[in-house]
């Protein structure tokens, strides 16, 4: 496979874009993570023991 700087010094971008279009368009986990970050989605919040410390 050619590097993309490879591909530019013998003329072949053109080439390098064609092999390079059948490839996965990023890595959807990082991109999920990062939407759900950027979202403020928060974890769930423990429950709590009642004000006077009785269970029930």
């Amino acid at each position: 496979m050619t590097t993309l700087k490879e591909a530019i010094e013998k003329g072949k971008l053109a080439q390098f874009i064609k092999e390079h279009k059948r490839g996965p368009k990023g890595d959807a986990d990082a991109f999920d993570a990062t939407l759900e970050k950027m979202a403020g989605k928060s974890k769930p919040v423990p429950k709590t023991s009642s004000p006077d410390g009785d269970a029930g």
